[in-house]
């Protein structure tokens, strides 16, 4: 009779056979349920619904947002993770990552940023120049701005404690949780529904959509897709992890050195608009630069282990 070995004893999870696209749909119902609904909730709360009051109780709303996120968006994806019988090594990329497309990913989020700045300013420009549609947009802008003074409120920091403390809610806490669930979970099952331009693409949209910003989205689209990219090219979540901790530590230290005005949209007129124009573009140049170069060593890679073998 063979020995009782229970490590070798599989059992299968109830959302093991789930197809992929389903079950990212089910991630983020959950998700939108158990984050936004139930952190809206508890916010209410303990805050209130008044957004009036947020700046007298400004660190206990920051603290309310990091503990949200840890425990009402990365517990459920780990939940799920788990129900789906995913390895999780496999499933979140949570291993050593290529070093030199690890570093161009560095450089590619910091030489993104102007362009990213020039393309709002520009958005904005020309949607609130179209008179058909100033009404709708005008309520939708100003729900956004609403939206924008708070998160004005929790990045400001006064003194260095409060904007470490800032940094670890706004830049790295996003940079973990938001990564295992987008670069993570969704990128994995995309991958096993479509190519992987697709699944790349698709995720990043996911992730623009996830952060209900409207007046943001084509940047958090272009921000999402690179994170998707590196990520992906890498072969690491860590990557993105990096590239999404400096996408946020950078807002939040301007913040801290130029004031609030570091964030607001800025006012130019004649050279220095064509200036700062000009310098959106040089960003956006040098960014495609990089995403060439990131595939460039990744197939260069593929070749050497053709070879190799």
């Amino acid at each position: 009779m063979e020995n009782f070995e229970p490590d070798k004893i599989f059992i299968k999870r109830p959302l093991a056979k789930m197809n992929p696209i389903a079950f990212v749909l089910l991630t983020l119902v959950v998700i939108f349920i158990t984050y936004q609904i139930f952190g809206a909730i508890l916010t209410v709360l303990i805050v209130g619904a008044d957004l009036k009051a947020i700046p007298e109780k400004i660190n206990t709303t920051r603290v309310i947002l990091a503990f949200s996120q840890y425990a009402f968006l990365l517990f459920p994806v780990f939940i799920l993770n788990y129900l789906r019988d995913n390895d999780v090594k496999k499933s979140f990329r949570i291993q050593k990552p290529v070093l030199s497309i690890f570093f161009l990913a560095i450089v590619g989020i910091i030489i993104v940023q102007p362009f990213l700045q020039v393309f709002l300013f520009l958005q904005n420009k020309i949607i609130f120049s179209i008179p058909f549609a100033g009404g709708i947009l005008q309520k939708l802008k100003e729900l956004s701005d609403s939206f924008e003074q708070t998160t004005v409120l929790l990045v400001t920091a006064h003194n260095v404690p409060e904007f470490i403390f800032i940094v670890f809610v706004i830049a790295l806490t996003p940079a973990i949780c938001e990564e295992f669930l987008f670069r993570g979970m969704i990128l994995k099952n995309m991958e096993k529904a479509t190519k992987a331009l697709n699944a790349i693409l698709m995720t990043g949209i996911l992730f623009a959509v996830f952060h209900f910003n409207p007046f943001n989205l084509i940047p958090l689209v272009v921000l999402g897709y690179y994170l998707t990219f590196v990520t992906y090219y890498s072969g690491s979540i860590f990557t993105s992890m990096i590239c999404h901790f400096l996408n946020n530590f950078i807002s939040a230290l301007s913040v801290f050195i130029f004031g609030k005005e570091s964030i607001s949209e800025p006012s130019f007129s004649g050279l220095e608009l064509v200036n700062f124009i000009f310098l959106g573009v040089i960003s956006l140049a040098f960014f495609i630069i990089v995403l060439l170069a990131i595939k460039k060593i990744n197939l260069s890679n593929i070749t050497t282990e053709t070879q190799n073998v």
